[in-house]
């Protein structure tokens, strides 16, 4: 059993019914978003696939909280996240594949309590928002073998006052890094190389 429940969000089979897979055309009328979302009720875990960004604006504001998780699979074409700040009852965020420029206010996502990010290159970048999740208690952070972003600083992250669990995998500008920073955690998981950049 994973030390981390983000994991059986992640690597879960979802049903055919906790899929929703929206066109790949920014021309789709808003009520097509309805009546797609018809087809997908009574469900806790989503994985949500193919959004524009005004189908994700859409989406989050009528239908976010509905589900505890939502995993957000290769929405290369949303660019500005700002709407996830909204979101008051959604525990677990997943993001893959994410063009989107930066992290979201998350100081009003109350009932946030973990977060992937994989394969975004500059999601990843900044973490300074998620120091203001109020309720977060695990992190999952990476990228593949052919994908080793670089993130600007770990800092932030030492002021997650709840936090719990922490895995990452990446570089990093910031050197200062030792693992007693985060000796608060129950679960610490990284790769480091010897000069204190995140690698495999």
């Amino acid at each position: 059993m994973s030390e981390f429940e983000l994991h059986k969000y992640s690597g879960m089979a979802y049903e055919s019914n906790q899929i929703i897979s929206f066109s790949q055309t920014p021309s789709v009328a808003l009520p097509d978003v309805d009546e797609e979302m018809k087809y997908h009720l009574g469900v806790t875990a989503v994985e949500v696939c193919n959004l524009t960004q005004k189908e994700f604006d859409y989406f989050i504001d009528k239908y976010g909280d509905n589900y505890e998780s939502i995993y957000f699979f290769g929405n290369t074409k949303i660019k500005d996240l700002s709407s996830l700040s909204k979101l008051k009852k959604v525990k677990y965020l997943l993001f893959w594949d994410m063009r989107a420029n930066s992290l979201w206010n998350m100081s009003e996502n109350e009932n946030l309590r973990g977060v992937m990010i994989s394969e975004s290159k500059k999601l990843i970048y900044n973490l300074e928002p998620l120091q203001f999740a109020p309720n977060l208690e695990e992190l999952l952070l990476f990228s593949s073998t052919f994908n080793k972003y670089t993130v600007k600083t770990i800092a932030p992250l030492r002021n997650c006052k709840n936090l719990k669990r922490l895995f990452m995998e990446f570089n990093t500008e910031d050197k200062s890094f030792t693992p007693e920073d985060f000796d608060f955690l129950d679960v610490f998981k990284y790769q480091c190389d010897r000069k204190r950049n995140f690698t495999y």
